[in-house]
């Protein structure tokens, strides 16, 4: 009897709460706006901008830390859907909410 191979379910969409969404589309907001040449893609430079944006007290390591960890093509840029595990990646650092003043 053949071994039958079954395609992978996508995972379930994570539920998220409305300042979650809020804060999720606060960094991709800032991102956007950090991409200077506006192909869609990050670079070091323009993450350690949007991290600085977001209030990073070490932008720029931290622009390091995300092109290791997310970058997963190797091609020294974020994109494609590389550009979603950011915005969780930054979601889950404590990005993007709002500011208690």
């Amino acid at each position: 009897m053949p071994l039958m191979h079954h395609a992978r379910l996508p995972d379930k969409p994570k539920k998220m709460t409305r300042d979650q969404i809020d804060a999720g589309n606060k960094i991709m907001q800032i991102l956007i706006d950090a991409d200077v040449n506006k192909d869609g893609c990050y670079t070091k430079g323009e993450i350690k901008k949007a991290l600085k944006d977001l209030g990073s007290y070490i932008p720029g390591w931290r622009a390091q830390r995300c092109l290791k960890k997310l970058d997963a093509d190797n091609d020294g840029q974020i994109s494609g859907e590389e550009i979603d595990n950011l915005v969780d990646y930054l979601l889950e650092q404590g990005f993007g909410k709002k500011s208690k003043e």
